[in-house]
């Protein structure tokens, strides 16, 4: 995996600021530029999908071309500590202009062209009311600018993905958990046979012992013959 190219904005950390974090939702962006001359399909991930909301979260840059990504610290959620959580942005070269960036990522074997992790800040603070306003109105443009490209069947759908794409990810996690299990099955499997081989072996070398002590008595049974034959004679 080579250099991160892509130019973002803001480039090292997010940053949630407000007074009512954690209370109501909180907005931020990042805005995404692909300087390259190839066509590149993104995706976005958090460590928490219960505590942030990603909008879009899958998409392709044209080469030159930006995006902004709505990334939404939910409401009724603890507060965390800055720097506890991340956002992490991946692209793969995507050439062919008419396939979708979902099925350039299905189709994609491997590691990322490039992958980069913001951690995430939260600084609570007053703000003046007029600050909160505009931010809410900028909220409610965006979310009318949202409804207007393709509508709540448009979200509904992109749920619907996110969903399929979390359960692939959980499957792949539950086969390396399996295949681990199959692993340390052989590796108690080899240590039995082990263990069997050293007892077979050991009673081997108990059984030549064993010959070898009759074989010995045999001889001083030979050789007591030996002796009283030889007295015999002398009588």
């Amino acid at each position: 995996m080579g250099d991160f190219v892509l130019k973002l904005d803001p480039s090292e950390r997010i940053t949630y600021v407000g007074k009512k974090l954690g209370e109501e939702p909180c907005p931020t962006t990042l805005k995404i530029t692909n300087p390259t001359s190839d066509r590149q399909a993104c995706k976005v991930k958090c460590t928490s999908n219960e505590m942030f909301r990603i909008r879009p979260p899958v998409f392709a840059l044209k080469p030159g071309e930006e995006t902004v990504v709505k990334l939404t610290f939910n409401a009724g959620k603890t507060v965390p500590d800055s720097g506890k959580h991340y956002f992490a942005v991946y692209y793969i070269k995507a050439t062919d202009e008419n396939k979708a960036p979902r099925a350039c990522w299905s189709d994609h074997k491997g590691d990322p062209n490039g992958t980069k992790r913001l951690y995430v800040d939260f600084k609570k603070e007053e703000g003046d009311e007029k600050k909160e306003e505009d931010e809410k109105k900028e909220e409610e443009k965006k979310e009318g600018e949202e409804k207007k490209e393709g509508g709540e069947e448009k979200k509904e759908e992109e749920k619907k993905e996110e969903k399929k794409e979390e359960k692939k990810e959980e499957k792949k996690e539950e086969e390396k958990k399996e295949e681990e299990k199959k692993e340390e099955k052989k590796e108690e499997e080899k240590k039995e046979e082990k263990k069997e081989e050293e007892e077979k072996r050991s009673d081997t070398l108990q059984k030549e012992d064993k010959k070898e002590e009759e074989k010995k008595e045999d001889e001083k049974k030979e050789e007591k013959k030996e002796d009283e034959k030889k007295e015999e004679e002398k009588k």
